[in-house]
């Protein structure tokens, strides 16, 4: 029983410094199509690159680099989703080398706006998650002003940007013009 014992205290230690996977996954951006692995590259290794599915290489297999798409990945974490070996002149191959992927998408949203009129008061303008960049016609800060808009259609924009991702949001404020009277007149 001692036996397995420290043979399981052994393996269990030895797994926890291999080169199995990572602590932090990398961070790719949703719809990425031109990822960049690499390894220190040695003259007269080959090495072999894995991508789980449905990542693809797109060019380097072979050599120390790969590129690959995520295009087609959903958001989440891939586990174990590039994983290269190294194979010298004399047939030896190296231990593997894994990196685990995030595919990072933030949905932004803007609250719909208006219609407004000309002469109606600034608005706070509801955005989600916090932290973006709101930006078009109007803005002033985080709220909406129709009259420094003055009257027509125009889009507003919500960007967000973490990971090296960057993620909008877009839609359209209307602003009706304020109708104007003649002064009364007496016959």
């Amino acid at each position: 029983m001692k036996n397995l014992l420290l043979t399981l205290s052994l393996l269990i230690s030895t797994l926890g410094f291999s080169q199995l996977t990572t602590l932090n996954p990398d961070t790719v951006c949703y719809q990425t199509n031109g990822s960049i692995y690499q390894v220190t590259n040695t003259p007269g290794y080959t090495y072999t690159w894995n991508v789980a599915a449905p990542g693809v290489i797109t060019s380097g297999q072979g050599t120390n680099q790969i590129g690959v798409n995520w295009s087609a990945a959903a958001p989440g974490l891939i586990n174990n989703a590039v994983t290269v070996t190294a194979t010298n002149a004399s047939g030896c191959t190296s231990p593997v080398s894994t990196v685990n992927v995030f595919i990072l998408q933030i949905i932004p949203s803007i609250t719909a706006l208006g219609p407004f009129c000309s002469t109606d008061a600034c608005v706070a303008v509801v955005t989600s998650p916090a932290g973006g960049t709101l930006t078009g016609t109007g803005i002033v800060g985080n709220t909406f002003c129709p009259g420094t808009s003055g009257a027509g259609t125009f889009p507003l924009t919500y960007t967000v940007t973490q990971g090296g991702c960057t993620f909008t949001a877009t839609t359209s404020v209307t602003v009706n013009p304020t109708p104007t009277l003649s002064p009364i007149s007496h016959n």
